[in-house]
């Protein structure tokens, strides 16, 4: 601002030197004399002094703003392709999580080929040098050129968690402590629903959505005996059996079984009954669920 006010100055004192040599002189004509018209007025040294430092400050101003003027930014060029770099050494995986298989740790200053992103988990899918693909979170990568036009991927599906520490580098996971694997009493696997599934792909949820149940470890059987009379010939008046048994995981149900036909189904871990005869009666139960019954456990007892 203060530039354009001292050019404008400048440019007001050379117009006013350029307008005082166009004025006609005041000077009187001798008495007697007509002035000669073709006599031209002479200008004053102190007038040519002004007018050339009027052009000098133009110029020296002039060149001053030349100078101070902001030079033109030069557009940087965008790839063509998008590429991804990275300020921290990051994990570069075989799918958006650290449960995935680890491909490569991509390293600050290398540089690689951006073929499509996960927006929900911020990744990006990346080449490899030797041909390939691997998922790259984007929490330390810079990606240059249009990703407007990237395909949004579906991740694969997740492998079977492995508990063992993860390498380095990051990752959205991060590293993940070993854990044990609890122990549980094997169930038994009903082969019509679970088939060709090896050892290695069984976790212990699949156990536990497609397992049947076990038998019940054990069946207790305690016989009350009432006679109306013993001699000559005993006769039965009431016989009490009070059956019971532990707990099966998993078990929806018990069904309880008296001389092989079934009595009742129950949640509960017992039940009564009361049969007529007055010699042997076998017992028995089995466990079920949605996925089938275990085998039956039998116990006997008699009134003497």
């Amino acid at each position: 601002m203060k530039l354009m006010k001292r050019l404008f100055v400048a440019g007001f004192i050379l117009s006013a030197a350029m307008l005082a040599c166009n004025l006609p002189s005041k000077s009187a004509a001798e008495p007697g004399k007509k002035q000669s018209r073709e006599t031209a007025t002479p200008v004053s040294p102190d007038l040519n002094n002004a007018m050339t430092l009027a052009v000098q400050t133009i110029q020296a101003l002039t060149q001053q703003a030349q100078a101070n003027a902001p030079a033109t930014a030069t557009p940087v060029a965008m790839p063509s392709t998008p590429t991804v770099t990275v300020s921290s050494a990051t994990n570069c995986r075989t799918g958006p999580g650290a449960e995935y298989d680890l491909v490569l740790t991509f390293q600050p200053g290398a540089s690689a080929e951006v073929i499509g992103k996960y927006s929900p988990s911020n990744y990006w899918i990346i080449k490899t040098p030797t041909g390939g693909t691997c998922w790259l979170w984007g929490a330390y990568a810079t990606v240059l050129g249009n990703t407007a036009s990237l395909a949004e991927m579906a991740p694969p599906p997740a492998p079977v968690v492995d508990n063992s520490s993860d390498q380095s580098g990051s990752d959205s996971g991060g590293s993940k402590p070993p854990t044990s694997t609890p122990t549980t009493t094997p169930h038994m696997i009903n082969p019509g629903i679970i088939q060709n599934i090896g050892p290695a792909q069984i976790n212990q949820n699949l156990i536990q959505a497609l397992a049947k149940p076990a038998a019940p470890a054990s069946l207790t059987v305690t016989t009350t005996c009432t006679y109306k009379t013993l001699f000559p010939i005993p006769q039965l008046k009431v016989r009490m059996d009070h059956l019971s048994w532990p707990s099966v995981s998993i078990a929806s149900g018990y069904t309880v079984y008296v001389n092989g036909s079934k009595l009742t189904n129950t949640t509960g871990t017992s039940v009564n009954s009361t049969p007529s005869s007055i010699g042997y009666v076998t017992f028995g139960v089995a466990a079920y669920n949605s996925n089938g019954a275990s085998s039956t456990t039998t116990a006997s007892s008699k009134c003497p």
